[in-house]
């Protein structure tokens, strides 16, 4: 299985959990690792799994999937109980809201301002899963770094934290 890639792993353990033709089936967090492509893939074995009569509990943080494949939710919060709901009965927000525990008003609100003082300028960075990264960090910005795992996000990290050996040009105000 080292020769696969991780969703290909990920698809191979699903299909394993499916041989043991279980009544109850848990998938935690089961499309991380998985191309959207595989995602509608396990969707339609879920779907089938639902139509044969057997149970299965989806846990999952993205809403789109909850709302796509669950019949019901169940909620926590700070490893409480916090409600069960048809998710035909709700919204997006209305879920956020009680998973969060209070109401979320303007999400992403829009900010009117200039871009700040670059506060970490990366080029060219290179070290073990790494290869010519560049990017530039302002003051007051919040940067994302994603990618299915095995893409290169935790390498990037470690390098950047300077835990492993790289060759790297990183600029900051006041650093020597």
């Amino acid at each position: 299985m080292g020769d696969l890639s991780i969703g290909d792993q990920q698809m191979v353990e699903i299909a394993k959990v499916l041989s043991f033709e279980s009544k109850v089936i848990i998938m935690d967090e089961p499309t991380d690792a998985l191309t959207d492509t595989e995602t509608e893939s396990l969707f339609r074995v879920i779907r089938e799994l639902k139509s044969q009569g057997r149970g299965i509990v989806y846990i999952s943080h993205r809403m789109k999937e909850i709302f796509e494949i669950c019949d019901d939710v169940t909620v926590f919060r700070d490893g409480q109980f916090i409600a069960e709901r048809e998710v035909a009965s709700l919204t997006e927000d209305s879920l956020i809201e009680m998973m969060v525990g209070r109401k979320l008003e303007d999400q992403y609100p829009h900010l009117d301002k200039a871009p700040g003082d670059i506060r970490l300028k990366v080029d060219n960075l290179c070290g073990p899963g790494v290869n010519d990264v560049s990017f530039t960090l302002r003051k007051g910005e919040i940067l994302g770094v994603s990618g299915l795992m095995g893409a290169g996000r935790t390498e990037l990290m470690k390098v950047l934290l300077r835990r492993t050996a790289a060759h790297q040009r990183l600029r900051h105000p006041g650093w020597a």
